[in-house]
């Protein structure tokens, strides 16, 4: 049972620290949760903590959520990346030929390190929810917890993407999703949770109801480090476009483009804003820095120093000459390096979750979809024309328009980890391209474009055994 991944605070506990490391707080088997959290001082802190999980920022250090392998996996296996195929550091090989097994240990680790998330934010939700705060502290006290909500839908959101289906793969959404675990005995000793896989549905009311109550608890600002309610917004509005959702997309979208006080970069600031803790358009990010960092695990180190992945022909050629990105994407030999992480020497990019071009692109991309071609057209072209002052206006209209912005995705949001649900959640054959060899051919729905259940998880849980997904 010491082996179970999902859902368990282990006993080899993690540390949640302050910013400048002032005090160190354990959650383990040996310390009752409700004796952490006791005050709003150890809520922050709680809270400030939670961050670090998502960048993997731990002794382990592997690289297996945003510091790599969220961000990398969707761009592996779609169209926009591939391994190097003559001097590589044995990652993610498998990935790259399509031939994952349920044995992997990246997909066992991003597993056990989401579901930690999840388990995490969820005790710490119940244990503050549980505190009366004095009246001058409540409005910090909701948005602490506001943001725990935040988080754990995002991790649920994340672990969905890997390992489920796309929203629309059956017409109620019915189809399995990812496991809710009882969030009122989570971290209760020595207790083991053994939940089958809830629908696809019912994830996506979980995640929906988390970035409400999110909304309805948290201040309008915060820092770009912390999620505020102008974060939770665009998150929900990316959770509607998953969902279909339009009017609710196009709705959110457009309430935090006006409100977040966001505004777009110019051409002359995209390049180097890269290099930047944050800009203009974050929303969200999550921070490294020189001594609390992924180290050469980080997604930056991948690309520039060992240069075990590179952007394919494919998609730079997607970029016109005067297209600004494209000096992300400069020719080294016969390959594409990827520059978005440049801040190699100290492995301390930061990760952009959540930027106000996505914003616009999700507002384009709602109105095309309930035929409102003008309103989508603009706000493309907003994105388009700061890339490249030279493009012509969007005339587009119906499926041609929504292919356009399509497309628009992938340029402005290339090797952010979104590419590959792109494809799936419209269904689109593409090519996995190779450095050395011909194309794989991925027709949707393909099995293989979702992450096999851990074999780990498979052996240990009965609830899961019979729910692998197929093909694995």
């Amino acid at each position: 049972m010491k082996n179970k991944i999902i859902y368990i605070l282990l006993a080899a506990a993690f540390i949640i620290s302050s910013c400048d490391d002032t005090l160190e707080q354990q959650f383990s088997d040996n310390l009752e949760v409700s004796d952490a959290i006791v005050d709003l001082n150890s809520l922050n802190l709680a809270a400030n903590g939670t961050y670090s999980l998502f960048l993997d920022e731990d002794d382990d250090r592997d690289g297996d959520v945003y510091s790599r392998t969220l961000l990398l996996l969707p761009e592996i296996l779609s169209d926009n990346a591939f391994i190097d195929a003559f001097d590589n550091t044995g990652r993610y090989l498998d990935f790259d030929l399509y031939t994952v097994n349920a044995n992997n240990g990246n997909v066992g680790r991003t597993w056990e390190d989401i579901t930690r998330i999840i388990a995490t934010t969820s005790i710490i939700i119940r244990e503050a929810e549980l505190l009366m705060f004095p009246e001058s502290e409540q409005e910090d006290a909701e948005q602490y917890i506001g943001e725990m909500y935040a988080l754990r839908a995002l991790a649920f959101h994340n672990l969905q993407l890997l390992f489920a289906q796309p929203y629309n793969f059956t017409a109620d959404a019915s189809h399995l999703g990812v496991p809710i675990p009882d969030f009122e005995t989570l971290g209760n000793g020595s207790t083991i949770q053994e939940p089958g896989r809830s629908t696809t549905a019912q994830v996506y009311e979980q995640i929906e109801s988390d970035l409400l109550k999110a909304i309805d608890l948290m201040r309008a600002e915060s820092s770009p480090a912390r999620m505020d309610v102008h974060a939770a917004r665009a998150l929900l509005a990316r959770v509607y476009l998953h969902m279909e959702n339009w009017t609710g997309a196009r709705d959110i979208a457009t309430q935090v483009i006006n409100n977040s006080g966001n505004s777009l970069l110019e051409n002359q600031e995209y390049i180097a804003s890269w290099g930047l803790d944050d800009n203009s358009e974050t929303l969200f990010t999550l921070v490294s820095n020189e001594t609390d960092n992924s180290g050469t695990n980080s997604i930056g180190y991948f690309y520039l120093t060992y240069e075990d992945a590179f952007a394919t022909d494919d998609f730079v050629n997607t970029l016109s000459d005067t297209d600004v990105r494209k000096e992300l994407y400069p020719a080294k030999g016969d390959v594409n390096l990827v520059q978005k992480f440049p801040k190699v020497q100290f492995q301390d990019d930061n990760i952009q979750v959540l930027r106000l071009s996505e914003l616009y692109l999700i507002k384009a991309e709602a109105h095309a979809q309930l035929n409102e071609d003008l309103l989508a057209q603009q706000a493309l072209d907003l994105i388009i024309q700061r890339a490249d002052p030279s493009a012509i206006t969007s005339t587009e209209t119906g499926q041609a328009l929504i292919d356009k912005i399509i497309l628009e995705r992938r340029k402005e949001l290339a090797y952010e980890g979104f590419r590959l649900y792109d494809l799936t959640r419209y269904g689109r054959t593409f090519n996995k391209f190779l450095q050395d060899g011909d194309p794989i051919p991925i027709s949707a729905p393909e099995n293989r474009t979702i992450m096999p259940i851990p074999i780990d998880e498979i052996n240990v849980n009965p609830n899961i055994a019979n729910q692998q997904n197929p093909g694995y």
